[in-house]
């Protein structure tokens, strides 16, 4: 059995490797091909780079479920939710929380949310392989630490009105407590009992800076003529004609999607787990709530005490999940429920067609560089 984990270990670590190394490469290299559609065709290049990066989150989503590691849902549905401009906020419990969402978002059963997502990062994922990847599409990595932090809450803002509004994103996924469980668990009871607010045993308390700052930037609020024309006029010198762009003046946050990530036995996956295969196949639940943007605070005291409401329940939602394996079953908040918890599948015959036309396109970009450089060099001499 050590000789077949040691051997399984290996093979699946080649083959995260092997399909990095021509995957993402194609990605980047198409996407600096067709470049030139963003001058007059800024719409049909996002399109065409948000298909490829739905791609991309197949194959992480693959990884996953190759391994044994698959993806339930549960609470409220969220299908119908797909095409809405959505602030989707969940707690994080380490590296594995990235992929998880990834193979969510990639599946079936929620066709074009993969190519439409805008994610709020650490700085540390920009330099990651995939971090180049996040660059083309438009994610915003945001740096921690009091000293930056209102600088980056006014490039969030400023990221928002360049990229997320002139893109046609939709749904925008956060971190709230700004880091892992495990690392961030002993100050944030420190904090709350030193202020009166929630101890918590499986989640931390949530920081509201970012989510403040989205909420106020796509506030369904109505802007003064003056200053929506302003902010138009704005982007469109930025990414060509704000019609063929898609700028909409109505464009504005429509629901939050809260999310509970629970792991089994409160044990988290993460990436080396994910890469390797070393732990025994288990499945993630994800539990849903979904909540109309225009009913929640956006501001000050008001939507901290959302957020910590919010934050005590995901606390009792996870202490009934590791007690009983299952979450509990709560009203509904919006539209039809998912009591689930329902497994997410995943095709495998559309992963291998994927990884067919990625390997294909990468052999033709190096046959390509290769004659290119072979003609040079015969030039030259």
């Amino acid at each position: 059995m050590a000789i077949y984990t040691v051997v399984r270990a290996i093979f699946r670590t080649l083959f995260v490797l092997f399909n990095n190394l021509y995957a993402i490469p194609t990605y980047l290299v198409w996407m600096a091909i067709l470049r030139p559609l963003l001058i007059n065709h800024p719409g049909l290049f996002n399109k065409i780079e948000g298909l490829g990066y739905s791609w991309l989150l197949h194959f992480v989503a693959s990884w996953l479920w190759t391994g044994g590691y698959t993806l339930a849902e549960c609470g409220d549905d969220v299908t119908d939710l797909v095409d809405s401009e959505c602030l989707v906020i969940g707690n994080h419990q380490s590296t594995a929380d990235v992929p998880m969402l990834m193979y969510f978002c990639s599946n079936d059963s929620k066709p074009r949310l993969a190519r439409n997502l805008y994610w709020v990062m650490d700085v540390m994922f920009k330099y990651t392989n995939f971090g180049w990847v996040s660059s083309v599409h438009g994610d915003f990595f945001i740096r921690q630490g009091q000293d930056t932090r209102q600088t980056q809450l006014i490039e969030l803002k400023s990221h928002l009105q360049q990229v997320y509004i002139p893109r046609d994103r939709k749904w925008i996924l956060l971190f709230p407590e700004g880091g892992f469980f495990w690392k961030r668990k002993e100050s944030s009871q420190a904090y709350a009992r030193k202020h009166g607010y929630p101890v918590l045993e499986h989640v931390t308390l949530p920081r509201i800076g970012a989510m403040q700052t989205i909420m106020e930037t796509l506030s369904p609020k109505p802007l003064s003529p003056s200053s929506s024309t302003n902010n138009i006029h704005a982007v469109a010198n930025s990414f060509g004609d704000a019609e063929s762009i898609h700028l909409k003046k109505e464009k504005h946050l429509k629901w939050i999607i809260d999310i509970t990530i629970a792991y089994p036995k409160g044990k988290p996956l993460d990436l080396l787990h994910m890469i390797f295969g070393s732990l025994e196949p288990c499945q993630t639940v994800m539990h849903f709530r979904r909540y109309r943007a225009e009913d929640v605070a956006r501001t000050g005291d008001a939507l901290l005490k959302w957020m910590y409401d919010r934050w005590a329940e995901k606390d009792r939602l996870l202490a009934h999940f590791y007690e009983t394996g299952k979450f509990p079953i709560l009203p509904i908040s919006e539209g039809i429920r998912n009591d689930g918890p329902k497994t997410l599948p995943l095709k495998w015959w559309w992963y291998s067609l994927l990884n067919v036309v990625f390997f294909l396109s990468a052999c033709l970009h190096l046959y390509i560089a290769s004659a290119v450089v072979s003609a040079f060099l015969d030039f030259l001499s």
